[in-house]
């Protein structure tokens, strides 16, 4: 224990470059935003009792809404603190018990959200940056806030969202068959409908399958020992962004993946984003003139220079620096105190409105919108507000008086005695301790209840006692809690005993045209027999480990189907007062080892009749056969 406490001492006192902090949050909340895009289209399926026809109580287009623009602010570093509490909050309601529909990469939104409501993720590029420059600054001294955070904010996404859920997992694989031959990544990729592309020429060389079987295992046992160690760093990088990417290519959870690969860049070294992000290292190519004694200039100065990551642009003072350009020694000066001028590399002179359709062209993100500024209509709308503002300033003869800013505030003796009598950095330091030892205990009385550790309490016949009883019971209720809160769980990911094995049977479903008498594949399930582009991310989820899996429930099946087609049928205009949909059955063998060829043979498997289900007058009526006895 000392040595962890001495660890987190030093990685809190230790500060580095926040670059990386705010690559993670900006990569981190577009794939989130990703997800709750996907959420937002598929609504109506996930809430609705049955979609369309028995809404949800509530319209959750607005809570999602809500979500997804609290998500967006973070993005953009904006209001950070209140939108991290907000982001954190829907993310409670709307995926912290959402039930059937719920999938892995949930419990890591729950815990990176949690933590973003305490880690820096403003400190660089964001808009809460911009308004601290532009709150301090003034025409003689332009206050540029610090970019070092501690080192211990790098480290704790990655322990909570990775290393725990990796630790854990692995007391779970060590009891599947299927991991411990290395065929932990062969085995479920070789079934059609859990994979949305066919890697039969990786899946066929078994040597590179087991390697990655073994790779995953090693890999995940060890990660939370290593990630903070220096020298392990890069090599955990690879490793981590590797296995996700092949993740990424091989099942239809995009989101889970880039998630995971977005946590990896905070094991990315700070010296390599200060190097993307060097000045030195971009050629300019326009030159900027500005008034520097108009205190809205110099703040239109700041603002460009906080969103020109790259340094593309140079800017030079009227008073100083315009008679070195030709092209501006016909321009009357005052012209050019009273308008914004540059100049690019051709020597070619912009003013006003073109100014800064040339500066937002230079700006790789804000291009568009230099596109739509020159769009006719919009451009002279653009005119007319430029002028509006700039002779507004020549009116008003801007000073610091009426459009400058206060220094910032230096604090005096007593404040620093002040802050010495109470040190705010060891109340920190502590309650971050707190948090990790919490949810570590927790994680660890999870693994205790692992089934790994049962086999071990039914090996010494501790299983048969009252007290396993009780910590059983107890287990289940502190699941109940830290899961939803904290994404703290139980992680069975691919386990053949739970997941696959006796899994002999895909389903898909066809409309039938009454009129036509067309057959029309609704996209869950391919005629390969491989999932469609409604089967993806938490869909992928409900049909593959809900509705159909090793031992159908029939009910959920029934109600599975239901809900799809009449969320498809909406979506695509269809009548439900008289509407048929066919149900096809694609038996498959469950693989008990290693066997080439075996998702190609899988796909080749016919399809057979399953039954049929019923619309009328919006009512369902279900003749779907047994499954699992055909």
């Amino acid at each position: 224990m000392s040595f962890i406490s001495k660890f987190l001492r030093n990685s809190f006192d230790k500060e580095i470059d926040g670059t990386g902090l705010a690559v993670f949050r900006i990569v981190y909340s577009f794939f989130l935003l990703c997800e709750i895009a996907q959420m937002f289209y598929f609504r109506h399926l996930i809430f609705d009792k049955i979609p369309y026809i028995e809404l949800a109580e509530i319209n959750f287009a607005i809570p999602i809404s809500i979500w997804f623009l609290s998500v967006l602010f973070i993005l953009f570093g904006a209001f950070t603190r209140f939108f991290t509490i907000l982001n954190y909050l829907m993310s409670l309601i709307l995926i912290g018990s959402i039930g059937s529909y719920e999938y892995h990469v949930f419990y890591a939104y729950m815990g990176v959200n949690f933590l973003l409501i305490f880690l820096p993720i403003s400190q660089c590029f964001s808009i809460d940056r911009l308004i601290q420059k532009l709150k301090y600054s003034n025409t003689t001294f332009q206050y540029n806030p610090s970019k070092k955070v501690k080192q211990l904010y790098y480290f704790l996404p990655l322990f909570v969202a990775i290393g725990l859920v990796y630790f854990d997992s692995i007391f779970v694989k060590l009891t599947a068959n299927s991991w411990l031959q290395g065929l932990g990544m062969w085995m479920p990729s070789s079934f059609p409908m859990m994979v949305h592309n066919n890697l039969t020429f990786v899946l066929n060389n078994k040597i590179v399958m087991l390697f990655l079987g073994y790779l995953t295992l090693i890999f995940e046992a060890l990660f939370i020992f290593l990630f903070f160690r220096k020298k392990f760093r890069i090599l955990m990088l690879i490793i981590g962004v590797g296995l996700h990417l092949g993740i990424l290519i091989t099942f239809p959870i995009p989101w889970f993946a880039l998630i995971f690969i977005s946590l990896y860049l905070l094991l990315v070294p700070v010296s390599f984003w200060q190097k993307v992000f060097k000045i030195k290292s971009y050629k300019k190519t326009l030159k900027f003139y500005y008034d520097a004694e108009c205190p809205l200039c110099v703040r239109t100065k700041i603002i460009i220079t906080h969103f020109d990551f790259f340094n593309k642009i140079e800017f030079k003072t009227v008073q100083f620096d315009a008679s070195e350009d030709t092209g501006l020694n016909d321009i009357d000066r005052n012209t050019l105190l009273d308008d914004i001028h540059s100049v690019d590399l051709k020597g070619t002179v912009f003013s006003g409105v073109d100014t800064y359709i040339q500066v937002l062209k230079r700006i790789f993100y804000l291009y568009p919108i230099s596109l739509l500024l020159r769009v006719p209509g919009i451009y002279h709308l653009a005119k007319k507000v430029y002028a509006y503002v700039a002779l507004n300033r020549t009116n008003e003869r801007c000073t610091e008086e009426n459009c400058g800013y206060n220094p910032p505030e230096i604090p005096n003796d007593s404040n620093i005695k002040l802050l010495q009598n109470y040190n705010v950095n060891d109340l920190k330091l502590s309650l971050f301790k707190l948090l990790i030892y919490s949810l570590s205990f927790a994680q660890l009385i999870i693994i205790l209840n692992s089934p790994l550790s049962n086999k071990f309490y039914a090996f010494t016949g501790f299983e048969k006692s009252k007290i396993h009883s009780y910590f059983s019971a107890f287990n289940r209720n502190l699941i109940s809690t830290t899961k939803p809160l904290f994404g703290l769980t139980s992680h069975n990911v691919f386990i053949d005993d739970i997941h696959y094995k006796g899994y002999q049977h895909i389903i898909a479903i066809l409309y039938k045209n009454s009129v036509t008498n067309e057959e029309v594949w609704l996209p869950i399930i391919d005629k390969n027999g491989q999932p469609s582009y409604y089967n993806y991310g938490t869909n992928w989820r409900k049909v593959s480990f809900s509705m159909n899996n090793p031992n159908i429930n029939l009910k959920i099946l029934n109600d599975g189907v239901r809900d799809f087609t009449a969320f498809w049928a909406s979506k695509n205009r269809i009548d439900l007062k008289d509407a048929t949909f066919l149900i096809k059955v694609k038996k498959i063998d469950s693989p008990k080892g290693w066997e080439k060829d075996f998702l190609n043979k899988q796909i080749a498997k016919p399809w057979i009749d399953g039954g049929f289900i019923q619309w009328n007058d919006n009512q369902f009526s279900s003749q779907i056969k047994d499954i699992e006895s055909l």
